[in-house]
């Protein structure tokens, strides 16, 4: 009897190793869904489609881009973690939810390490202070000028709390020693919109959202974020070259899949991204909006997020900032 018993365990372990080979194998079988949790029109979602596009070529499968704004990219970050553990359904994290939210929001709704595994880290870029035309100032230092002699009269926007806009905001407030009002939007989308329309007075934004704006004349460029000049804006000045010696902010962008998704799936998802982040069309894509391609192994990108929630940590402790 027990050597019956013995078999029949066996068999069903060969079998399920079988189908998991075979599952394996088979993957994908069907479309793919890629979460962004931020509006469309934004540097994430302008990534996550260039992506879903070349990534799909090598899966042989389309992946369909899900726009779920909200609550500074939680409700969509939530939405993914909640899914199904089978590699149908992924999400384009930012630094805001991946390595900035679980600081400022008591309760985000998911936990990075927990709730996910690391695909791949895919793009950085800087970000670009941008003032609308009617600011009268033409450099940071007029700026920060204009901000001391009126205290909370500017305002700035950003793509939600937590987002790199935001962060980059309470950083020059911090450096400066000014008062900015902050006021937070559902994307970058509809910032620019009330920046171009002089409801609002500067915004760092993501440079590939905003540059067409700022290449139209529609709004002024003051500075970018990065440890050198950007090379779509070649006359505009970095943070550091403006005044602020250790202004840098790289935002960033990574696949994450819902935590105990089978290893496999996850392996080919990396492949598949690491193959199209070297594909010549959507190298000139991501080299027309200044985004430096990354790439690289599951390791890379989780180092990646705990060094960067650290960092990001440490700021929103030190300004005291708690999402409303």
């Amino acid at each position: 009897m027990l050597a019956i018993r013995l078999q029949r365990l066996c068999a069903a372990l060969v079998l399920a190793v079988l189908c998991s080979v075979a599952a394996a194998q088979s993957y994908p079988d069907k479309p793919i869904k890629l979460i962004v949790a931020f509006p469309p029109g934004g540097t994430t979602d302008i990534i996550a489609r260039t992506l879903a596009e070349y990534a799909g070529k090598r899966l042989g499968q389309q992946i369909v881009v899900e726009n779920r704004p909200g609550a500074g990219g939680n409700i969509g970050t939530e939405a993914a973690a909640r899914a199904a553990a089978d590699g149908y359904t992924l999400t384009l994290c930012t630094i805001g939810t991946c390595a900035i939210n679980s600081s400022m929001y008591a309760k985000p709704g998911y936990e990075v390490e927990r709730d996910f595994a690391p695909v791949a880290l895919v793009a950085s870029v800087v970000n670009v202070l941008a003032v609308n035309p009617t600011v009268p100032a033409r450099t940071v230092k007029e700026l920060v000028a204009l901000a001391k002699a009126k205290p909370d009269s500017l305002t700035y926007g950003s793509s939600g709390y937590g987002s790199s806009p935001h962060l980059s905001g309470e950083l020059l407030k911090q450096m400066a020693g000014v008062e900015i009002t902050h006021v937070p939007y559902k994307g970058s989308a509809p910032v620019i919109v009330d920046l171009r329309g002089g409801q609002l007075d500067l915004f760092f934004d993501n440079a590939p959202s905003i540059l067409p704006h700022i290449k139209s004349g529609a709004l002024r460029a003051l500075a970018t974020t990065g440890p050198k000049r950007y090379a779509e804006l070649p006359d505009v000045p970095t943070m550091e070259e403006a005044g602020f010696p250790g202004f840098i902010v790289m935002p960033w962008w990574g696949v994450l899949a819902p935590a105990k998704t089978p290893p496999a799936a996850i392996a080919k998802l990396n492949q598949a991204i690491n193959e199209a982040l070297k594909d010549p069309g959507l190298i000139k894509r991501f080299d027309e909006y200044g985004l430096q391609i990354t790439g690289g192994t599951r390791e890379r990108f989780a180092a990646q997020i705990k060094s960067e929630t650290a960092k990001w940590g440490k700021l929103v402790r030190e300004r005291k900032i708690v999402a409303e």
